[in-house]
């Protein structure tokens, strides 16, 4: 899946997002550049707010959770390498399974944990490749589906 920037700022975020507390308000300024193409890597969704996590534009090794609001969708294929996760307490989630299994895996690579930080290194590896392919490949293969009896 890729986004486009079309937001950097606080200013460009709905009500719902800010959060003074975590540093979210009108004056926040983002990594990230207007117009620039990022790969998601996992979503999360959680009480009306979704949050892609990106290789922004400080990037060192591990994704940042970003407030979805600040881009549009350019290719809405989504990763064969996401597995889905719904929570008893409405926290849905898009990643990779070993992302999901273990509930420590983002804090063990944002701490630089081997480990995990070679994981994420192959995980964005391949999902950056993957959203390079051009689109045509599936649509071929949905007009494929749409025309084969069942």
């Amino acid at each position: 899946m890729k986004i486009r920037c079309i937001g950097n700022t606080g200013a460009f975020l709905p009500e719902n997002y800010l959060d003074q507390k975590r540093g979210y308000t009108k004056e926040l300024k983002l990594p990230l550049t207007i117009g620039k193409e990022y790969v998601v890597y996992a979503i999360y969704e959680r009480q009306q707010q979704v949050w892609y996590y990106i290789a922004d534009d400080n990037f060192m090794y591990y994704p940042m959770r970003t407030p979805a609001p600040l881009f549009e969708v350019v290719d809405n294929r989504i990763s064969k390498y996401w597995r889905f996760d719904l929570r008893p307490n409405g926290l849905l989630r898009l990643a990779v399974l070993r992302w999901l299994n273990d509930p420590h895996f983002y804090e063990k690579l944002t701490d630089q944990e081997a480990a995990e930080v070679d994981l994420f290194k192959r995980i964005k590896a391949f999902m950056d490749i993957e959203a390079e392919t051009p689109p045509e490949v599936t649509e071929t293969a949905e007009k494929e589906l749409a025309t084969t009896p069942v």
